[in-house]
């Protein structure tokens, strides 16, 4: 059978045979590599040490792998948003499960969220089998900035190393700032660009919320304070892609605010109550206790995925940081879980945020994404999709009517 690619061009696919109990054929989206990038921080190299770059088309994992199915209709913009990012991605083929692959026929579960559970291990499964190190698992209905590949992965991975390196030294710090972070390149930091994966299990990159708290409570002045943020595990850093208050999900911002975190700052924590699984990084290690004991249908009870992860993070030992706001979140839109469930409920994070996003016209807490289609281009054009890549992907500029940002 003949596959034909979506992209004549720009897009390689070509096959991928991991063996888990048999070969699985698997589409491998090898996008438009550009010449090497300028670094987007003012720094100089020190002796011996080079500046960090943008990151590399895996943002400094293993691999990317997207859960999607093969008539996906949010697959086509998934890959375009990556070409103009300059980022490839693996996606695996799904089997097609069967009513005994969903385990217990008492478990309080949906269809949907079977399936979207099923497809995550498969995943994990695929990941482990591969031999790399760590991969960063997607949803194929995420959104991102177009800065995500020249400023922002290689801002967490800078922050990432800066707090697992202190952890394991001798130091008793709980918190840094930006002035700790170390951006500059060595033979550690090229090899593990997020730390050594023996310091951490799972990285929330993408996700609906990591609040300090459940949704049980409200997000009045006063439902967190500075404290709780000096309680954990922590680093502060500027991040100019950010949008402002006004900006960002209100509950987002209730947070940040509340917690007395300036604006324009991300921050990378011990995860505390991070909800939903829109993109999450792992180990080898974490993948196989997620596969085997913590997030299996067998051995496990809980309703979906996500809170399977959750509780791993909670209670299962797994040690998970939160990048905050996040850096991936879903498209606004109807999930292919409420449309295999015929479920019009819109889930209380989406619906607060709903007048916000009609507003902006932007993905919550994205500052220049790619939902709303202003840097699709027709397949086959190679040449919009080179200066999309140029000035968008490389430059980082919003050319949406109003919007051009600062070079």
């Amino acid at each position: 059978m003949t596959t034909t690619p979506i992209f004549r061009r720009p897009v390689r696919i070509r096959f991928r045979f991991l063996a888990i109990i048999a070969v699985a054929v698997v589409l491998v989206y090898r996008l438009w590599l550009f010449p090497p990038a300028q670094s987007w921080l003012p720094l100089t190299a020190r002796e011996g040490r080079a500046p960090v770059l943008d990151a590399n088309s895996t943002l400094g994992f293993g691999a990317i792998y997207v859960v999607s199915k093969a008539d996906s209709p949010r697959r086509h913009g998934l890959l375009q948003a990556a070409n103009v990012t300059d980022i490839d991605l693996t996606i695996p083929s799904q089997p097609k499960w069967t009513e005994k692959d969903f385990g217990s026929p008492e478990r309080k579960s949906s269809r949907g969220s079977l399936l979207a559970w099923l497809g995550h291990l498969h995943l994990l499964r695929q990941f482990i089998d591969s031999g790399l190190e760590s991969a960063l698992i997607l949803e194929d209905d995420v959104d991102w900035d177009i800065r995500l590949r020249s400023l922002q992965a290689p801002l967490v991975s800078a922050a990432m190393r800066t707090v697992l390196a202190s952890r394991s030294g001798s130091s008793a710090k709980s918190s840094w700032s930006s002035d700790d972070i170390d951006y500059y390149s060595d033979d550690a930091a090229a090899r593990y660009p997020y730390g050594d994966p023996s310091l951490w299990d799972l990285l929330y990159m993408g996700h609906c919320g990591d609040y300090f708290h459940g949704m049980d409570r409200g997000f009045e002045a006063g439902h967190v304070r500075p404290k709780d943020l000096a309680a954990v595990q922590h680093l502060s850093f500027n991040d100019t892609s950010l949008p402002d208050f006004d900006n960002l999900h209100p509950w987002t911002a209730s947070l940040l605010t509340n917690l007395g975190v300036p604006v324009h700052t991300r921050l990378v924590h011990r995860s505390i109550f991070p909800l939903c699984t829109f993109a999450y990084a792992v180990t080898r290690h974490s993948a196989r206790r997620l596969v085997e004991e913590l997030a299996s249908l067998e051995r496990t009870d809980h309703a979906a995925y996500d809170v399977a992860i959750l509780i791993s993070c909670r209670e299962g030992g797994l040690r998970c940081w939160s990048v905050n706001p996040e850096l991936f979140h879903h498209q606004p839109g109807k999930s292919m879980i409420a449309g295999i469930d015929n479920s019009t409920h819109l889930p209380p994070v989406d619906a607060k945020a709903k007048d916000q996003v009609e507003l902006r016209g932007e993905t919550p807490n994205i500052d220049c994404g790619f939902w709303d289609g202003a840097f699709a281009f027709d397949d086959g054009d190679d040449k919009t999709l080179k200066y999309l890549q140029k000035e968008v992907g490389r430059k980082g500029r919003c050319l949406k009517p109003g919007r051009e940002l600062p070079r």
